[in-house]
């Protein structure tokens, strides 16, 4: 179960309690719909599809909150404060859509139902009467129902997702990167880059270095049309994950040295 990294705020009333749920609500259905709208952009039309279901699911919660807040004679509760650290979309925003997938998204909304699980429950342990007590534990069921739905969703999408995992070879990823960055060069374009700069991102070192490592991915649109910054966060993920996994110091300083090199190409590629 996904932890919260901090303890929740205090609630000490019924209006408060539904305007924090509102608030909650409002903030994931936004959040949703700026992920769809990105994938809209990005012409990605099955993750449009899916974050769009995501935002109409929390639109459905939300509905739910004011019905509740009309039948206790608050129907005009505005929505309050939303609580730090329960709603995240893991950097999907700035991740490369073809890096995306139904099952990741289904797997950040999963995250995020458990942490407002999670808050709920410590809001019901530590409310000041009894009502806002049994009021937070209603909650928290309901947040416990949406966890129980996605991890479903979540399960069919994993099962489709196996179709499109791939495996490849460090270096056949490193090479295709280091292609896109000579061609960048070439036409020097934009502009406003650093041909220079951008050439001397490490490539030789780190192909020797870790070339013939295997990475797995999900991959969409096949290796062959991985877009340049696509291709650089695979490869900045895999050597943050070496630097974090390996007990050997020099391994360790090599990948650390090797994921700044593509921050900073990644960096270059998004001028």
């Amino acid at each position: 179960m996904t932890e919260l990294p901090r303890e929740p705020m205090t609630i000490r009333s019924m209006p408060e309690l539904l305007a924090t749920a509102k608030a909650m609500e409002t903030e994931a259905i936004a959040g949703y719909e700026t992920l769809a709208d990105h994938m809209r952009r990005s012409r990605k039309p099955d993750l449009v599809a899916v974050f769009e279901r995501l935002a109409a699911e929390e639109r459905g919660h939300l509905a739910s909150v004011e019905d509740w807040s009309g039948q206790m004679g608050m129907a005009s509760v505005a929505a309050g404060e939303e609580p730090e650290d329960v709603f995240d979309d893991e950097g999907m925003n700035l991740t490369d859509p073809a890096l995306l997938s139904a099952y990741r998204a289904f797997s950040v909304a999963v995250r995020n139902e458990e942490r407002a699980f999670l808050f709920w429950t410590y809001v019901s342990a530590h409310a000041p009467t009894q009502e806002i007590a049994e009021a937070a534990e209603r909650m928290a069921r309901e947040e416990l129902g949406h966890v129980s739905v996605l991890r479903r969703e979540r399960r069919l999408a994993f099962h489709q997702k196996r179709a499109q995992t791939e495996t490849i070879l460090l270096r056949e990823l490193e090479t295709r990167l280091d292609a896109h960055l000579r061609t960048l060069v070439r036409n020097d374009h934009p502009p406003s880059r650093e041909p220079t700069t951008l050439r001397q991102n490490g490539w030789a070192q780190r192909v020797a270095a870790f070339g013939g490592r295997i990475l797995k991915f999900e991959n969409s649109v096949g290796v062959a049309d991985i877009p340049p910054t696509a291709l650089a966060e695979l490869l900045l993920d895999f050597y943050l994950g070496e630097a974090e996994r390996s007990r050997d110091e020099q391994t360790r300083n090599l990948a650390q040295l090797y994921a700044g090199q593509l921050v900073a190409t990644l960096a270059l590629l998004r001028q």
